[in-house]
């Protein structure tokens, strides 16, 4: 039985920020050049700023369920972070990052339409490594036309003004 092994390699090219690679590689036993270094899979992580990522987390749902569109802006790196449904089931190959970048739809929707959501977040899930993290989590959003359910996968950055949402995309499905 063969095994995949992949690796991601990161280089940083001098003024242009990181580029990446994935390679892969059938192999049957682990060797030297798939062998793992010292300390990988150790992130930089702390108590603190774990409870301060939930925080964030809380403080979405309270947004969405309170209607409250500056509370939830306050959440965000800035307007133009990707945030877009990935529809189930479906390529995306006709997806572009300028394309992904749907906040203004999700905020006309949300707290521009005169509907009312309430929104729960469950099996949440935060990893960090200093200042960079991650959630995962199921989500239902109800309204009084039913609701949905799905699963957001958020990337939080590390700000002077605290823990901010710098991309989030999400599947969804209806609850009829």
């Amino acid at each position: 039985m063969k095994r995949l092994a992949l690796s991601v390699t990161l280089g940083v090219v001098v003024g242009f920020g990181l580029t990446f690679g994935l390679s892969a590689a059938a192999v049957t036993a682990p060797t030297e050049a798939t062998a793992r270094p010292d300390g990988l899979g150790q992130h930089a992580s702390t108590a603190a700023d774990l409870a301060a990522i939930a925080a964030v987390l809380d403080r979405y749902t309270q947004c969405v369920t309170a209607g409250d569109e500056t509370g939830f802006r306050a959440l965000l790196l800035d307007d133009d972070i990707p945030f877009s449904a990935i529809p189930p089931g479906r390529s995306v190959g006709d997806m572009t990052t300028a394309n992904l970048r749907r906040y203004a739809g999700f905020r006309d929707a949300v707290f521009r339409s005169g509907q009312r959501f309430e929104q729960s977040f469950h099996n949440v899930r935060i990893a960090q490594d200093g200042p960079l993290a991650q959630a995962s989590l199921d989500f239902v959003t109800r309204s009084g036309h039913g609701g949905s359910a799905g699963w957001k996968v958020l990337q939080l950055v590390k700000t002077p003004d605290g823990w901010k949402i710098a991309s989030e995309l999400f599947t969804v499905r209806s609850l009829r």
